[in-house]
């Protein structure tokens, strides 16, 4: 048997507290009660003794109100009868971080007071005072705990004026207050006010975390108007040291405002340790010794100390003060007097000293290995790999081998042995070794034995990671048409695309062709990041004049710490013309059917006049190009004004001059994943949902049965393939329920956890699908008992369910109308009208899911991405607007939620792929020849294939046809060998491309030789010759070669593959591999793989035996650089997040989505692993990897290319850390990036969060006092 709501959120722990735990292992707490007033007094407490008795009755009920989960009395006895009043004249104050934007406003410390004859005993912020002619004293401490650094604080929130009655009755309601709370929580840590949460005047679409919970270090508790003033301040005083706790001002009388400050997370005495400590000579008078160190208080509490520089036998040696928080760091340096002899000289804190022994000498002879150059940025992405480079130079008389160290935070992070010789310098890098895997701000300091780098001192800032500045270079205007001995002007534009504001320098040098800087140009910048607005800004370098022989090529390069970019120009009036693309214009994203321009900047940096083709190519429509003549140095822009598709994803745009190609991804996203679409729901993009039944409640009651009708559900899907039903639940249970939802069973099913609860489905639905779940009540003609009870209000009732049903009594498929869908916010129609054998909406839905109105309806609150299906099964034509009153429609015959679990992205391209090139080795002269090519599309949408043959030389038309995704495609070609000389070997080549990428598809060319009519001799011809079109630098790859003999007698073949370098300065032709076949007899065909260059380069090469020799083809080795992407890179529901900050959302994560992205230049594949950790306890709740294709071929000059990795985390409500590793190529390899974040999960519904495994969790009651 089974008594309905036993399964609800009434039957969850509760720990009565407004919770608020912050990751500084601070909790602010609180509660609300409220007083119902009664007509009589508690009266006779006319005595000391009565007094006395007053204050027993106020522990009582405080102890009751911490036991508020039951209702219970506290009893007054009868000679008690004097009032006892409610007043609200005090108040409360909560600020974190001494920021008054951070707190909860002045709110109310209602007081419970009972008062006569001058006496006053009252209940008050959790404690109960007592007011005597010496003043105000503390009977039971206030409901403030504070312990190592964690803070909790429960007022009671109680309204009323007055209570009578024999007894105090305590009563709890654990949603009534549920607002409060959220108010008082997103006060603490938002801009939000707590009236502006209350009233609805904030937004909350966009919450901004001011007072981010891992940055608490203090919170302020400010009682104002309190007549108990000097008992808090005396409790406070007496209660906690005053190291942790401090109250101002020392002295209070009764309704002065006191401030209670608690030092929160780590609250460990000060210690400052001395590191780092070094001694030079002073350059500005030799005789004195500069003393240095770094003071670090590896404490938690501030602290101001006196740090001593002393050099034994001077009696005038240093002193300096220093203030450091927990964690910080400062340098000292004092010069002191030196003279010859050996010297000990020391620094010293309250906690620590260091020492050195010094020599000094007239005579040199010894090293000083000093820091002259440090290349360290200002910021890093998380995860990022930067440039760190420091120089060091040794000044003294002999070899220098010494320790250069990289210190974080005052830790030792890495060290580099170097030998270095006098008057030689070295550059050491610590780029891997720099603090780029979590999110924070840096102290860094570089030491040798005879020099300290410190950032922040000598540089004015700290190294940060996460949220930064970036400066990118969007821009560059070269030169073009210079002539030997003139000036030359560079433009660069520099952008932050990064969130915040920097300042920084940015560099433009020039080089010429022996590498030799000959000019050079530095200025800073100070920009706003997109939290403020992006801002750019130009800079300029003019340098010269340049000189050339005939002509010469010169390189600029534009430097910013974030970003490079370079390109050549030439010199010389011989020079020809060079058309560069020196800047894209695309802005992502664009909503669907929206116009948007994109536009390319094109410059000729030869030394000549030129006409060249500009081209915008699109896979969605027409290409726009046009001609244009440049002169030396001019410049031109190609732009387009295009209507994006009507699908959300990913489309290519392509743009190209004769010299160079370059393209960008157009970045197509509709406003919402997921919306409602009348009776129906509509997909703007792919995504991942379950739809969950809740309940169905279309049954009636007669005595002590309750009688089910049949009811059953589909899903029906209509898309670009077509209209689908899928029945829903059609194989649950037993036989005879056919899907039923609204049988004993299902119900059964539905709220008892002794047995499985299978009504959910989850489902991929394709962008642009449009939906519905339907509903399908039938008339029934016969019922049966079941042995199933349910137990309500303490009656037992049997249940009946139907045996033979009949008609169709309502559909919603054909009554759109008797289906309500609703979203978070929206009121419920028909709320509490179910029938004494139904169960209301808050026992399907969960009580935290709905919230009453002074009205009588009620409010949706629902997780993120979720939507509500309400039906109305036993009316035709329903309108959810009538469904108040009774006998009107109530829309709970069947409940269902629709959660959109995840974006499920992918890049649709079309990848094309030769399968099979048939070709006859041999042919006679008397006809041409014909080849059949097949070719597949491997990619992920339909597009068109470009084939153009090569035939000794001559280049063919070139063919297309249109190929979908999996399919495969035949080209018939026809090589004219009936006009070739007989008796020799002609080469072909085929070359397959996809006009709608920059580059060509893998396995881009496939070339060989044909033999035209016959040989009496061995001839090993290169029958044909294939291979990929790029590989990963950590990759290798084979040409696949067949070697035929074409000749009639038997032989060997001693095959070579030749390559070379394009990229090298002169690139010349070498064997990369060769093999020797055994004997060939006539016509046989051997295949032999050779190896193909795998140092970084674009390759050149052709396989050759002593008879033949294929066409050259192209081979490229890249290098894949795949990385997590933090700017909204993590997906749950149908919201994107960026790594560097909390997640916050209402309800669980059935999945989680990652997008990782390939900053290389080839496509390749990864392993992707997620883990999920518990934040409570560490424990790992889950974890998965995923394989994600980061793009195919030759990726040069394009964005990041995409990728996404999907798990089904299947997350309750509660609090998470995660960590996202990708792996190069397998688990078992080596880690290209990591990425970390925090996860929390809002509990919305009966099951989830607690206190124990939430960063900011809301647990109170609303308590009734009466009589």
């Amino acid at each position: 048997m089974f008594e309905w709501g036993s399964r609800g959120a009434g039957d969850r722990g509760v720990s009565h507290v407004l919770g608020v735990v912050l990751l500084a292992s601070a909790v602010i707490v609180g509660a609300v009660l409220i007083v119902h007033v009664g007509q009589q007094t508690i009266g006779g407490v006319n005595d000391d003794a009565n007094v006395e008795l007053a204050e027993e009755v106020l522990l009582s009920v405080d102890q009751s109100f911490q036991r508020s989960d039951t209702s219970e009395s506290v009893e007054v006895p009868d000679r008690v009868r004097s009032d006892v009043a409610v007043t609200d004249d005090a108040t409360y104050n909560l600020t974190l971080n001494s920021n008054s934007t951070c707190s909860t406003g002045n709110r109310s410390l209602q007081t419970l007071r009972y008062q006569e004859n001058g006496q006053q005993v009252s209940y008050q912020g959790g404690g109960v005072w007592r007011m005597t002619e010496s003043g105000a004293t503390m009977s039971s401490p206030p409901a403030v705990n504070y312990d190592e650094g964690a803070l909790s604080v429960s007022f009671a929130n109680i309204s009323g004026r007055q209570i009578g009655g024999s007894s105090v009755a305590i009563q709890s309601n654990t949603t009534a207050n549920r607002s409060h709370e959220a108010a008082l929580q997103t006060a603490l840590f938002t801009e939000a006010t707590y009236e502006g949460v209350r009233n609805g005047s904030w937004d909350s679409s966009s919450p901004s975390t001011t007072c981010a919970p891992s940055q608490v270090t203090n919170a302020t508790l400010t009682i104002e108007n309190s007549s108990y003033a000097r008992a808090w301040a005396d409790w406070a005083q007496s209660a906690y040291d005053d190291k942790y706790v401090t109250v101002t001002p020392n002295s209070v009388e009764p309704g002065e405002t006191i401030y209670i400050r608690f030092a929160l997370g780590n609250v460990s005495d000060p210690a400052f340790e001395v590191r780092n400590m070094s001694v030079q000579e002073d350059p500005t008078d030799n005789t004195k010794a500069r003393v240095n160190a770094t003071i670090r208080n590896t404490g938690g509490l501030q602290d101001t100390q006196t740090v001593k520089l002393n050099r034994s036998g001077v009696s005038n040696n240093k002193t300096t003060q220093v203030t450091l928080t927990g964690g910080d760091s400062a340098r000292v340096s004092k010069s002191i007097d030196a003279d010859s002899g050996v010297h000990n000289f020391t620094v010293a804190s309250e906690q620590d000293q260091a020492y050195k022994l010094v020599n000094y000498t007239a005579v040199p002879g010894s090293p000083s290995l000093n820091i002259t150059n440090a290349s360290i940025p200002a910021s890093a992405r998380l995860n990022q790999v930067p440039e760190a480079n420091i120089t060091v130079e040794n000044n003294g008389s002999m070899t220098a081998e010494q320790n250069v160290t990289l210190l974080v935070n005052g830790s030792v992070n890495a060290t580099r042995h170097v030998t270095v010789h006098p008057g030689n310098s070295q550059t050491v890098d610590f780029g891997p070794a720099m603090p780029t895997g979590e999110n924070g701000t840096y102290d860094i300091e570089v030491t040798t034995d005879d020099d300290t780098y410190s950032q922040y001192s000598d540089d004015g800032h700290y190294f940060v990671v996460g949220d930064v500045g970036v400066f990118e270079v969007t821009s560059v205007s070269p030169p073009g048409g210079v002539k030997s001995g003139d000036t030359v002007t560079i433009e660069a534009t520099v952008k932050n695309t990064g969130n915040i504001r920097k300042s920084d320098a940015v560099k433009i040098h020039i080089k010429n062709e022996s590498d030799t800087k000959v000019e050079s140009k530095e200025k800073t910048l100070t920009l706003n990041g997109t939290n403020s607005g992006s801002e750019k800004e130009t800079v300029t370098l003019t340098g010269g004049p340049l000189t050339a022989p005939s002509y010469s090529n010169y390189t600029y390069i534009v430097e910013t710490p974030d970003d490079r970019s370079y390109g050549t120009f030439t010199v010389g009036g011989s020079a020809p013309p060079v058309f560069d693309i020196t800047g894209l214009g695309v802005d992502n994203p664009v909503e669907p059917e929206n116009k948007t321009e994109v536009s390319f900047n094109v410059t000729n940096t030869g030394g000549t006049a030129g006409s060249q083709t500009l081209r915008i190519g699109r896979d969605w429509g027409d290409d726009k190009s046009r001609d244009e003549q440049l002169d030396p140095g001019e410049s031109t822009t190609v732009s387009q004004t295009v209507t994006a598709p009507s699908e959300d994803g990913l489309y290519r745009l392509n743009f190209t001059t004769g010299n160079q190609t370059a393209w960008r991804l157009l970045n197509v996203r509709s406003n919402t994943a997921v919306e409602r679409d009348k009776g129906g729901m509509t997909t703007n993009e792919r995504v991942n949902a379950t739809i969950e039944l809740k309940g169905a409640e279309l049954e009636g009651s007669n005595g002590y049965q309750i009688t089910h009708t049949k009811v059953d559900m589909d899903l029906v899907v209509n898309n670009q393939s077509g209209d689908h039903e899928i029945p829903l639940w059609r194989d649950v249970g037993y036989d005879f329920e056919d899907g039923d939802v609204n049988g004993p069973h299902a119900e059964r099913r539905l709220i008892n956890d002794d047995y499985p609860d299978p009504y959910e489905f989850m489902k991929t639905f394709e962008a642009n699908s449009s939906f519905s779940v339907t509903a399908t009540s039938y008339y029934c003609y016969e019922t049966t008992y079941t042995d199933i009870r349910f137990k309500i209000d303490g009656t037992n009732y049997y249940t009946k369910r139907c045996t033979n049903p009949g008609g169709v009594r309502i559909s919603t498929d054909e009554n759109s109308s008797n289906a309500d869908i609703l979203v978070d916010g929206e009121v419920i129609p028909g709320y509490g009208q179910a029938g004494k054998a139904q169960r209301k909406l808050t026992d399907m839905l969960g009580e935290q899911r709905v919230t009453e109105l002074e009205n009588g309806s009620a409010r949706l609150n629902l997780a993120d991405g979720e939507f509500v299906y309400l039906y109305e099964l036993s009316q035709d034509n329903a309108n959810p607007e009538n469904a108040y009153g009774y006998g009107d429609p109530d829309y709970n015959d069947a409940v269902v939620i629709f959660r959109t679990n995840s974006i499920e992205n992918e890049v649709l391209e079309p990848r094309f792929r030769f399968v099979d090139v048939a070709v006859p080795a041999r042919t006679p002269k008397t006809d041409d020849t014909e080849a059949t090519v097949t070719v597949k599309n491997v990619g992920t949408a339909a597009g068109t294939a470009e084939l153009t043959p090569t035939f000794d030389g001559s280049t063919a038309e070139t063919q297309e046809t249109e190929i979908g995704v999996n399919e495969t495609a035949q080209f018939s070609v026809e090589l004219a060998t009936a006009s070739k000389t007989p008796g020799q070997s002609y080469q072909y080549r085929f070359n397959l491309t996809n006009p709608n990428r920059s580059e060509s598809a893998t396995g881009k060319q496939w070339g060989g030789n044909i033999y035209v009519g016959d040989i009496d001799e061995q001839f090993m011809q290169v029958e044909s010759v294939r291979a990929t079109s790029t590989i990963d630098n950590d990759e290798s790859a084979n040409a696949t070669v067949d070697i035929t003999n074409v000749g009639g007698e038997g032989g060997t073949a001693e095959i070579k593959l030749y390559a070379k370098n394009t990229d090298d300065a002169s690139p010349t032709f070498a064997v990369s591999d060769a093999a020797t076949t055994n004997v060939l007899t006539s016509k046989e065909t051997k295949q032999v793989n050779l190896s193909l260059p795998s140092d970084r380069g674009n390759y050149t090469y052709y396989v050759q035996t002593r008879n033949s020799t294929s066409a050259k083809q192209s081979f490229f080795v890249g290098r894949s650089s795949v990385v997590v992407n933090d700017t909204q890179g993590i997906n749950i529901g149908s919201q994107t997040y960026n790594t560097s900050t909390l997640i916050e959302r209402n309800g669980g994560a059935e999945r989680l989505t990652v997008e990782v992205n390939n900053e290389g230049t080839v496509g390749d594949k990864r392993e992707v692993a997620l883990t999920v950790k518990n934040k409570s306890d560490g424990t790992t709740v889950y974890t998965g990897t995923e394989n994600a294709t980061v793009g195919s071929g030759d990726l040069t000059r394009t964005d990041a290319y995409p990728a996404w990795a999907g798990y089904d985390t299947d997350l309750d409500p509660g609090y998470y850390t995660y960590e996202v590793t990708v792996y190069n190529d397998t688990a078992s390899g080596s880690i290209d990036d990591t990425a970390m974040g925090e996860i929390y999960l809002k509990e919305v519904d009966e099951s989830g969060a607690t206190t124990n495994d939430s960063p900011i969790s809301i647990d109170s009651d609303t308590i009734t006092i009466g009589s």
